[in-house]
């Protein structure tokens, strides 16, 4: 269940967004036991572990986008979420090696989405419910 707190509107733009370029790389496993589709079998998302991240690239694993403790997508500001979909910057600095600088998210294609799409997908990732990634 969503907690909507603001306009659904935004919230449903957020969600179609999210659900067509995220949900893939940053829910893991992305399809229950039992829902994928590239099985035959009827789709399911992976809702216990939706968004969590998880999912691994090499030595890069993808981000939790779901709320923190405060209720802030990825423990993320908006003004910090802009900054890492426009520029790739990792708050977190998981790779120093390679800089400050998200690897692997597609952030260069994300940078090009309006300030509405921006702010649609923040309300979206802040009205899902906390999940932790699978073990």
């Amino acid at each position: 269940p969503l907690n909507i707190t603001g306009n659904k509107k935004l919230v449903g733009a957020g969600s179609y967004i999210v659900n067509t370029n995220c949900v893939d790389c940053h829910t893991s496993p992305t399809f229950a036991a039992g829902g994928n589709p590239f099985f035959g079998q009827p789709e399911q998302v992976n809702t216990q572990n939706y968004l969590a991240g998880g999912a691994v690239f090499g030595p890069f694993r993808s981000a939790n986008l779901t709320p923190d403790a405060s209720g802030k997508p990825a423990g993320l500001t908006f003004d910090q979420f802009v900054q890492a979909m426009r520029a790739g910057k990792d708050f977190k600095n998981r790779h120093p090696q390679f800089g400050p600088v998200l690897q692997v998210m597609p952030w260069p294609a994300f940078a090009k989405l309006t300030d509405d799409d921006l702010e649609a997908v923040y309300a979206y990732l802040s009205a899902i419910p906390h999940a932790e990634p699978a073990q």
